[in-house]
């Protein structure tokens, strides 16, 4: 499922203000984590989730902010302290370029962890050949120890048999 946020000005004030969950996929993450596995890329997952809840409630904050704003503005006719909007504001570009830092930092992350997952992929490949060609060279001994001993008893088999072809004409 692909989430696509729309921005601000494609939302209806409704939808900006209310408390929508963003919508975040982090079940695999959460798989990853519970398989106890400590690996480079479960760092990284970790580290990420900590850093999205963090963006999470700081937008949240903004938005009970606005939220309380609009309210004073619409239901209340109050003058709105032009300071405090001054800060909501350069709060909301100041987290905006650091969601920005953080999507640059995961795509080089996604970079680097599909090398990996082509190393690790080429091992595994290699690892499954080795694994088959074992196996084939276990088949190749039993077969081997089936033609000797097959070799071993033929003489002892076609002598029986011409025994048995002599006493029944």
């Amino acid at each position: 499922i692909l989430c696509r946020s729309p921005s601000l000005s494609e939302m209806p004030l409704g939808s900006v203000l209310g408390r929508r969950p963003t919508c975040h996929r982090n079940i695999c993450t959460k798989v990853l984590l519970a398989e106890g596995r400590e690996t480079p890329f479960t760092q990284h997952c970790r580290s990420y989730e900590n850093t999205y809840r963090t963006f999470q409630t700081e937008i949240q904050n903004l938005k009970d902010q606005v939220q309380e704003l609009h309210r004073d503005l619409t239901k209340h006719h109050s003058i709105i302290n032009t300071d405090k909007m001054g800060e909501i504001l350069d709060r909301s570009l100041h987290i905006d370029s650091q969601i920005s830092a953080q999507h640059s930092t995961v795509e080089t992350m996604r970079v680097m962890f599909e090398e990996w997952d082509e190393t690790f992929q080429r091992v595994s490949n290699e690892q499954e050949i080795y694994e088959q060609l074992h196996d084939l060279m276990q088949l190749k001994q039993e077969n081997s120890y089936l033609t000797t001993i097959t070799k071993q008893i033929s003489p002892y088999i076609l002598s029986i048999a011409k025994v048995k072809e002599r006493l029944e004409p």
